[in-house]
């Protein structure tokens, strides 16, 4: 009888195998997600042929409140926007979002990447780290599950926050009749900028001004470009940028280079 229960348990667990393989369970690890690096800065000039230059401007058309430039600092406070490429699987279910500091890597900190979140797949691509600090050199990563469990890492990449300018004039909602009457004036807050650049948009983020001053101690900066009409509204922000960093030696094997900046809160401007 012993035996016969033995073989018994051994059918029953062979004929359970067989059915979950004749059920087509998903064992398929999902495809690798690609983070996106930091792709540039609105207000950036390249160069073109024959002399032109054109000016980047990462809004898009689709949603006008989303700067689609990879992995950067956000204007709302000190947090850094991780972004991925669209992902190729149907079945994702949820994402866990890992985060390490170059600084902790390197003193070889016990557990030195953290689980900073997990949330649920809805077809977005960025995910926006409210805990992040400034002055360090933050690496980001994904893993992203499906339905059945399986999971797959994304690769690595970095950037860095520095102290974001301080606005002084004009005044959020400040009204006026001549747009040439404006002159903005900000403040630079720590020491590690080394750029500024001064971004006015309209209302439908379309950039229509870029000033990059070369004084970078009094950030005064009168108006100087194209008119605007009456009953427009204008936006306007000044991001801060720093020296790159190269990691000194490799993390997980591959080098990598760091890109530092910070963007101000926005201001409106009503033109009457």
């Amino acid at each position: 009888m012993r035996i016969n229960l033995l073989f018994l348990f051994i059918l029953i667990t062979l004929l359970g195998c067989t059915g979950e393989e004749s059920l087509g369970v998903d064992t398929q690890a999902p495809n690798k997600p690609q983070l996106v690096i930091h792709q540039g800065d609105t207000g950036d000039i390249i160069p073109g042929f024959q002399g032109d230059a054109d000016t980047l401007n990462f809004y898009n058309t689709f949603d006008i409140d989303f700067e689609n430039n990879g992995m950067d600092a956000m204007m709302e406070g000190d947090w850094i926007k991780t972004q991925w490429f669209h992902l190729e699987d149907s079945d994702i279910d949820y994402l866990k979002i890992f985060r390490f500091s170059a600084e902790d890597y390197y003193a070889d900190t016990l557990s030195f990447v953290q689980i900073i979140d997990t949330v649920n797949y809805e077809e977005q691509n960025y995910y926006v780290d409210k805990t992040s600090m400034t002055n360090k050199n933050y690496f980001y990563f994904i893993e992203a599950f499906d339905n059945a469990g399986n999971s797959t890492l994304s690769d690595t990449t970095g950037y860095k926050l520095i102290e974001k300018p301080f606005l002084i004039s004009p005044s959020d909602n400040y009204s006026c009749s001549n747009i040439n009457e404006i002159i903005f004036e900000w403040q630079q807050i720590g020491s590690n900028a080394n750029i500024h650049s001064l971004l006015v948009f309209n209302e439908e983020r379309e950039l229509i001004w870029q000033n990059t001053p070369l004084d970078q101690e009094d950030f005064i900066v009168p108006y100087e470009g194209p008119a605007v009409e009456s009953g427009s509204v204008i936006i306007w922000r000044v991001d801060a940028f720093s020296w790159s960093y190269t990691t000194p030696n490799p993390i997980d094997g591959n080098y990598y280079i760091v890109e530092s900046g910070a963007e101000s809160i926005e201001r409106y401007m009503f033109i009457d």
